[in-house]
């Protein structure tokens, strides 16, 4: 028995480690406290029995008391922001408190919040500091080239070994471990970076009892886990039961969770004093662990545990990246090439079975196989190394019985077919694939001998268990990991991803092949049939000369229903009934054609038989006249028989290889055939067509949100809502993923334009309902239309209607867009692209600039201060200073304007802090322009908290400015945003003012200082009496509110001196001062 087997039936393992409730411990680690609050009141339920040390009170004192008995009303706001930003708080989120105790005073403590099973888990860790000191900008740097360096590995293995090497250097553990989990979830150690005198465990594997199920589990839930000291003493959470529930407190999502017994005894016997681990998840599932082992006590920050954690989610979506990319490539060198090879070969041959087992070599090499046979009915063709006829019939036996599935493999037959450990030298490992699910005798069976090998284990895992006496039965881990070896027999080497792919493609090719096998019998057969059954056949009705039934034969009989008594004497008609299966239309007469014209006449190819009690039956037949001796037509014969099982299966073979199966509807394959087809005919016809390529917008919401069950879902409805509007005569098709293609045909552009609006509108107009959410879909069309002057071949059509469709959701999704061979909005995604990859490169180099212009007061007080607005300029590599309208666009479109916020302030307030050093003192309100983008970021508010903390500048002298429409768009968020800085001390300016259709009426929502009217009412007051009247309303409404007003675009003295007549407060322009650099 094997390590793995072991494990299995391992009764006490079982009891002792998978059944442990790690999840509800009650208690936590004391490197933090944790509260449980009853909503809305924020009531203290349960706390952890520490709070003395922390909060300098005790726990019993702050039962069932509300949340303002230890915070201030300022911080329970910036928890209270939290909770309302969405219902179900499911995930942690990280906030800044400031705490005031007896002995420390004010201090700053990191809360961790998170809703879980209908309370609110709140977690406060003190802040510590890292004793390099490393400011937050060059924290932010470190971060980020740790995450080019990982994204610019060039394969799997470089990029494991950048992680443990960037983990290590950024936290100081003394070894990081890159740790991946087998399909048994066994793990072994493939990267490593450590301390030099310190024993290396690459190489080594450790069972999966080592991290029970239920672990693994909360690996996924909770994706980072700290144990400072292995030697703590877990604190207790009081009282023990959740006073609403009455169970103990579920702390999956809690990041003070005290650790099970089991797994801190399993540290301590590796020597591991403080451990961290971070969750590498792969499609949703646990891949493997960045272990880290300190071997003294070691506290990590929680900022930077979350920058660690932000590396492993870049180390799970690149190693998904890599893996696909070194896959693909293996499968493009090799694999493709013989697939082509094996159907080339099926191609050219009569017989397309021969093809297939024409080149033996090629067959077995197309998976790595050393042996195999080929089933076609009762006909077996032997490939390689195989068993013995006994052996291989029983086997062949056996996987018709059993396995019912397209594709199957193992590489431990034996489990299952533990016959095959007779002849497990040639078969251990088995790959199946079955053409017909529904005729199993058509398999092709690819054979793996068994490969014996070595795995070293980190210890002993047969040691892990000890028993005590009664009542007690407890686990205890192994205390010695010396390695140890261990042999494994009965499998074969594992079939790979890019393996089964390939199968299951040669499986389609296959299916082709046979359904061209299937329509070349069938006319073979309507040949024969034409030549030796005119007088007779499988059935037979006889006629005379006026087309009156004169005699049915018993089979002619049974499939018409009617009895030879009964039909004699009747026109044949009656008797016989024939319709076209594709139009359900009645087949002329060929009695009288042949009667008539002397000849033989064949029914259609889709002649169905309709029987006596409606019964329908396919049927291949011909009728042919009766002569007499003296050649003169007497009558006629027709000779036909049941095909309807041929034309099934010809059928279903057929539209298997054309169709979705998800959707039904036609697949890319067949859509791309019959563009193809019309593209060669749009020069003799000199007909219009349109293609349609539709992309739905929010699909990767519904399919992330949700899973892809639900994703699958969506697909069917919408493919059913869309085939349902665009009508028989036009093709529908999946083309792969959440895209459509749609060809209209014999239609002019403006009639497309319509028809794709209204399935736009369609899409738009339905709801998408799972599990009781809603969701909006709406797409993108690209339209290409299609006429004699249309030159370009079946790529460039397609590669036209993708870009038309990628403009659609550039210029704000949900919209149609006609591709134009001069189309500027293509030359403008071209131009943001290129500025897409600079604006990155930018902010690494620092090639930003900051300029300013001065903001003067127009009513001379002493206690007024100067004003300067923060601009933004970039340098090129040339020194050419280049606007910001030439780059904004695409930032805005690429999601790149947090990180230019981010940048300013940071530059902005290093400038400040380095003013502040040489004068000791700043008496100017310095004003700082923020996107929509920092405004909808959560974090964006912490950051700036950080910023002031970094810096330690007033926020007095900080004014942050956003435009009226942004803030109307997004009004409760700006309003939350705009009053948590003012707590602050900030002061905020709402631009453009006037710009948008309801100004005054949401003006009251936003608390702001100052009102920046639109320049485009300055620039023409003078000659325009209504601007001015305008400018006036708005000065007098900000009067009555309290907020200061400054005027924009003041370019000349008249303008200057309308103004200070009005009244307003200070004045902005070319007419007043220049931008100018903030840094010479």
């Amino acid at each position: 028995m094997n390590i793995i087997e072991w494990v299995k039936s391992s009764e006490t393992n079982l009891i002792s480690c998978d059944r442990e409730a790690i999840h509800i411990p009650g208690a936590i680690q004391p490197h933090g406290i944790l509260l449980v609050l009853k909503e809305p009141e924020l009531i203290i339920l349960q706390s952890s029995k520490n709070t003395q040390e922390l909060l300098g009170i005790d726990c019993d004192e702050i039962i069932n008391q509300k949340l303002d008995k230890i915070l201030k009303v300022s911080q329970i706001k910036k928890i209270q922001s939290v909770l309302n930003k969405k219902k179900q708080v499911d995930v942690v989120n990280q906030i800044s408190l400031l705490v005031q105790t007896p002995d420390k005073g004010d201090t700053f403590l990191d809360g961790i919040i998170h809703r879980y099973n209908g309370v609110v888990i709140l977690e406060l860790e003190q802040k510590y500091y890292q004793s390099s000191k490393i400011s937050f900008s060059n924290f932010y740097y470190l971060i980020r080239n740790s995450t080019y360096k990982l994204q610019s590995a060039l394969n799997f293995e470089e990029l494991i070994e950048f992680v443990v090497k960037e983990v290590r250097k950024i936290t100081g553990f003394d070894r990081v471990m890159v740790y991946k989990f087998d399909k048994e979830m066994n793990g072994e150690v493939i990267a490593e970076d450590k301390q030099k005198d310190l024993e290396s465990y690459l190489g080594l594997h450790y069972p999966a009892m080592d991290i029970p199920k239920q672990a693994r589990k909360l690996y996924t839930l909770n994706c980072l886990r700290l144990i400072p000291d292995t030697n703590y003493q877990s604190i207790a959470i009081f009282p023990t039961n959740n006073p609403i529930t009455n169970q103990p407190l579920d702390l999956s999502l809690s990041v003070l969770r005290s650790v099970s017994p089991v797994h801190i005894e399993y540290l301590k016997n590796m020597g591991v004093r403080a451990t961290l681990s971070m969750s590498l998840i792969k499609d949703q599932k646990l891949w493997g662990l960045i272990a880290c082992h300190h071997y003294l006590p070691k506290f990590v920050s929680y900022e930077l545990r979350k920058a660690c954690e932000f590396i492993s989610q870049v180390m799970s979506v690149e190693l998904v990246y890599k893996e696909h990319t070194e896959i693909n490539y293996y499968y493009l060198q090799g694999l493709k090439k013989l697939k082509n090879n094996i159907i080339q070969s099926m191609t050219n041959s009569k017989n397309f079975l021969q093809g297939l087992v024409k080149e033996p070599n090629s067959l077995l090499n197309l998976v790595n196989a050393e042996g195999g046979v080929v089933c076609w009915g009762d006909n077996c063709t032997l490939l390689g190394k195989t068993p013995t006829a006994k052996n291989l019939k029983k086997l062949t036996s056996w996987l018709k019985t059993n396995i019912n599935q397209e594709v199957f493999y193992t590489d431990s037959l034996a489990k299952i077919y533990p016959e095959s450990e007779n002849f497990k030298d040639i078969v251990s490992g088995l790959l199946v694939i079955t053409i017909n699910l529904s005729q199993k005798s058509y398999q092709v069976v690819w054979f793996r001998p068994e490969f014996i090998h070595t795995v070293n284990w980190g210890g002993n895992p047969k040691k892990i268990v000890k028993i005590y006496e009664k009542p007690e039965i407890r686990l205890s881990p192994r205390k010695s990991f010396e390695l140890w070896k261990e042999t494994v027999k009965l499998t074969s080497y594992p079939w790979q991803e890019q393996e089964i792919d390939v199968a299951l493609e040669l499986r389609s090719a296959i299916m082709l092949a046979a359904l061209e096998s299937s329509q070349e019998e069938l006319r073979q057969s309507k040949e024969l049939a034409q030549v030796t059954l005119k007088s007779i056949g499988d059935a037979v009705i006889t006629t005379d000369a006026e087309g009156r039934i004169e005699g049915l034969n018993p089979i002619a009989e049974k499939l018409t229903g009617w009895s030879m008594m009964e039909a004699r004497g009747l026109p044949v008609d009656r008797v016989f009934s024939v319709i076209k299966e594709s139009t359900r239309l009645p087949i002329e007469n060929q009695f009288e054609k042949a009667i008539n014209s002397g000849m033989t006449f064949n029914i259609d190819a889709d002649a169905v038989l309709i029987a006596k009690d409606g019964s329908e039956y396919a049927i291949d037949d011909s009728v042919a006249p009766i002569r007499n001796l003296a050649g003169e037509i007497i009558g006629a014969v027709l000779v036909f028989r049941d095909v309807t099982q041929e034309r099934y299966l010809a059928n279903q073979l057929l539209w298997q290889a054309s169709h979705d199966q998800l959707t039904s509807l036609v697949n890319r394959h067949q859509f791309e055939r019959e563009l193809e087809q019309l593209l060669k005919l749009r020069d003799q016809k000199h007909n219009n067509h349109a293609l349609c390529y539709l992309d739905l917008d929010q699909f990767k919401i519904v399919n992330d949100t949700c899973g892809h069950v639900a994703g699958d879902e969506l697909l069917r409805q919408v493919s059913n809502l869309l085939e349902s509007k665009v009508g028989k005569n036009n093709t529908l098709a999946r083309l792969g993923g959440d895209e459509f293609g749609l060809l209209l045909h014999n239609i002019k552009l403006e009639t497309a334009k319509q028809i794709a609006n209204s399935l736009r509108e369609e899409i738009m107009n339905y709801r998408f309902i799972w599990e009781e959410k809603v969701f909006r879909i709406g797409v993108s069309i690209g339209l290409v239309s299609i006429d004699s002057s249309t030159q370009e071949d079946l790529a460039s059509v397609l590669s036209a209607a993708d870009a038309a469709c990628y403009a659609a959701k550039n210029l704000g999704r949900n919209r149609v867009h006609v591709y134009q061979v001069d189309d500027n909005e293509l030359v403008r995604q071209r131009n943001q692209i290129e500025w897409a990859v600079k604006i990155p490169q930018a902010l690494e180099d620092n090639s930003f600039c900051l300029y300013y212009q001065s903001i003067i007061p127009l009513i001379a007080t002493d206690s007024v201060w100067e004003h300067r607005e923060i601009l933004l300029r970039l340098q090129d590599s040339s020194g050419k200073i280049i606007s910001p309208m030439a780059f904004i666009p695409a930032a805005e479109r690429y999601n790149l304007m947090n990180k230019i916020d981010r940048w300013v302030v940071s530059h902005v307030f290093a400038y400040l802090e380095q003013c502040f050093q040489q004068v000791k003192k700043l008496d100017c309100v310095y004003t700082i322009n923020l996107s929509g983008d920092s405004i909808n970021d959560e974090m964006f508010v912490e950051f700036l908290y950080q910023q002031f903390d970094s810096h330690q500048i007033r926020p007095q002298i900080i004014c942050f400015e956003v435009t009226e429409t942004l803030a109307i768009a997004n009004l409760k968020k700006a309003e939350m945003f705009i009053r948590s800085l003012k707590e602050l001390g900030c002061k905020f300016a709402l631009d453009d003012f006037g710009s948008g259709m309801s100004s005054f009426g949401y003006l009251r929502n936003l608390p702001v200082d100052y009102i920046k009217i639109d320049g485009s009412f300055i620039k023409d007051m003078v000659d325009n009496p209504i601007n001015c009247e305008i400018v006036e309303a708005i000065n007098r409404i900000g009067d009555m509110m309290g907020m200061e007003t400054i005027a924009e675009f003041v370019e000349n003295e008249a303008i200057l001196e309308k103004l200070q007549e009005i009244g307003v407060d200070y004045a902005q322009g070319y007419g007043i001062a220049r931008p100018k650099p903030l840094i010479n």
